[in-house]
């Protein structure tokens, strides 16, 4: 032990000493392969330079979160031996259209598709998702991949065609999911590629096209297609001129069916009705459009066996939501609009107790409140994700919520200006806020992972949660990943107590909140995890940018004011992100790179933060009063 150097001989008795290290490599390969959780296996990588070593040799799957985070070479260098690879593009915000000219943000796919194609040829799955990868990249892709790729996903994904398509389906003859949805597709050069896939994948399992343009499909592809996939969803550009012969054709191994069902296309509902009920292992239905009462009853045979039900696009009554909901009694993951009103999310909480994952979006005929919310959280126990767009809430529901589902890790309570004659809403008025309910949450529920508090009704005369709320999440928020919040805190103290607490945040994005250049700054020296940040809105100058901007690793953008054809202004937004790369040199000419001398003026005098001074609130009152 002498001859060792001191730094050495120390590393050396600590691993001694860890009774797991005392295992060859080939058994801690074995262990490390049961961790699931990524953050799990990157935190074990960094105790030793052993397990450093045998996590590069062993990991077969990578998710980069941030396609600018690292240079494409350094996932060859860091793992050369990756099956499995995830790469994120754009930020999330680009799906509500919040960033101008999203078309030319950037995340393009070529410089990965160029690393993908020299050191990854025998990848087996790979998954972009809000990347623009044009057809040429593809090409190139599929030329070296495809007999490996089992899984492709293009996931939100932009700048291709069919014609691409129809590239992937000669090429991946081993395809077992193709998941395009709510991809970005031209119905350009190769209308028919459908029926080259359903030729020459003789494996596929899974196609998901849904929420895409893709257009033209032959019946009888369709019905080859239904016959040996497990997991079938269309979209509504894709018509189906005949259902019966698909939901015949889905009886085999079907598990999930979303063909797109039409009043117009359902003309014989009573043998499709029976087809369905043939369907014994089909367990979820979506693309449910434009159905009236008697055509919803096709499904009632299959959906007492129903686990997945998405109704969001389905033109639905109340009346026929809540006797559809009140059969679903294994049902554990429910889209929907808010149409479903109060009485329907009773049906749900009262007949679906192992209901698992919510959704209700909004919906302009639609209205739901805090008593919807609180009969489910009375019955479905098992709830692990609520998502809902609510006209009212009061700390009381989300109290229940918190003690009757302390299983929950996605919760997001969104307010909108909604009135109904039928129902008083409760206004949240002087000194009344969601304090309490959002402190309840966050301490009876430990597995939560995300909190989104959005809202949007109650405008510039009050504060729903205050800075005493946003210490809460400080508090009791130690486990969260993402955080999202409008319309939220007093001052920037409120969210110096997140940029304390919240030690595992990885994600934050505010907008209309009164956090100025003091917030920015505990940011830069709090929130050791965040890896992503975006403001819209707020009340953040220049000075605050740049003190962000000082945070070692953090590039920072300003994406600049802009207008629409129409006149609507877009408000200037920071976004954030960790790099171990050096700054990208493809940055449109509406997003600037905040550095040492940048000094352009971020002020926007359209949009001003709810909890601005008075004299800025008489202003603004005045702009309203001038449209």
């Amino acid at each position: 032990m002498g001859g060792r150097g001191g730094g050495e001989g120390k590393r050396v008795a600590q691993e001694e000493s860890c009774a797991l290290l005392q295992f060859p490599d080939e058994i801690l390969e074995k262990v490390i392969d049961f961790l699931p959780d990524p953050t799990d296996r990157n935190a074990l990588s960094l105790v030793c330079k052993r397990l450093n070593a045998i996590d590069w040799q062993s990991r077969e799957t990578v998710m980069i979160s941030n396609c600018y985070a690292i240079r494409p070479m350094t996932l060859v260098s860091r793992f050369p031996h990756a099956k499995s690879i995830t790469i994120k593009g754009k930020p999330r915000i680009v799906d509500f259209s919040l960033i101008p000219h999203a078309e030319v943000w950037g995340a393009y796919a070529a410089p990965w598709v160029d690393v993908l194609v020299r050191f990854y040829r025998s990848i087996r799955h790979l998954k972009m998702k809000r990347m623009h990868i044009t057809d040429s990249d593809i090409e190139r892709l599929v030329s070296v991949c495809g007999r490996s790729l089992q899984k492709l996903e293009l996931e939100k994904c932009s700048g291709f065609s069919t014609w691409g398509l129809e590239v992937i389906a000669r090429a991946c003859r081993n395809l077992v999911v193709l998941n395009l949805s709510e991809a970005d597709i031209m119905n350009e050069g190769a209308p028919y590629w459908m029926t080259t896939l359903a030729n020459t994948a003789r494996s596929l399992q899974v196609l998901d096209l849904s929420l895409t343009d893709v257009e033209d499909v032959e019946q009888h592809v369709l019905v080859n297609l239904a016959s040996r996939c497990l997991d079938l969803r269309l979209c509504v550009a894709l018509k189906v001129d005949h259902v019966l012969p698909v939901v015949n054709a889905a009886n085999k191994n079907c598990r999930h069916l979303g063909i797109g069902l039409y009043s117009q296309n359902v003309e014989n509902p009573d043998q499709i009705a029976e087809a369905f009920g043939r369907c014994k292992g089909l367990q979820g239905i979506s693309a449910l459009w434009d159905l009236d009462e008697g055509s919803m009853m096709m499904v009632m045979p299959i959906a007492a066996r129903l686990t997945s039900l998405d109704l969001t696009y389905a033109l639905l009554g109340q009346p026929e939501l809540t006797d559809l909901l009140g059969t679903c009694v294994n049902l554990e993951d429910l889209q929907c609009t808010d149409i479903i009103g109060d009485r329907g999310l009773r049906e749900v909480g009262a007949h679906c107790t192992k209901l698992r994952r919510l959704v209700v979006q909004q919906d302009e005929a639609g209205f739901v409140t805090q008593h919807g919310l609180t009969a489910v959280a009375e019955g479905c126990f098992l709830l692990e994700k609520v998502i809902i767009y609510a006209a009212d809430m009061t700390n009381k529901a989300l109290e229940t919520l918190a003690n009757n589902c302390p299983g929950l890790s996605d919760i997001r309570i969104c307010l909108v200006q909604k009135y109904h004659d039928s129902h008083p809403v409760i206004e949240l008025e002087g000194s009344s806020t969601l304090n309490l309910g959002v402190k309840a949450l966050l301490m009876k529920c430990p597995k939560a992972r995300r909190l989104a508090l959005c809202f949007s009704r109650f405008g510039l005369s009050n504060v729903v949660i205050t800075d005493e709320g946003m210490s809460y999440i400080g508090k009791y928020g130690g486990s969260l990943d993402i955080i999202t919040l409008t319309n939220c805190g007093g001052s920037d103290a409120g969210l110096a107590f997140v940029a304390v607490g919240c030690v595992k945040l990885r994600k934050l994005e505010l907008r209309h909140c009164p956090f100025g250049d003091a917030s920015m700054a505990a940011l830069a020296l709090g929130c050791p995890s965040l890896k992503q940040l975006w403001v819209q809105a707020c009340q953040v100058e220049l000075a605050g940018v740049r003190m962000l901007a000082q945070r070692p690793g953090l590039i920072v953008e300003v994406v600049k004011e802009s207008s629409s054809e129409n006149g609507v202004m877009t408000p200037w937004q920071l976004i954030a992100y960790s790099s171990a790369a050096p700054p990208r040199t493809d940055l449109p000419d509406n997003i600037d790179l905040v550095h040492d001398t940048y000094c352009t003026p971020l002020y926007s005098e359209h949009y001003l933060c709810p909890s601005t001074v008075e004299e800025g609130l008489e202003v603004l009152a005045e702009g309203l009063m001038v449209e």
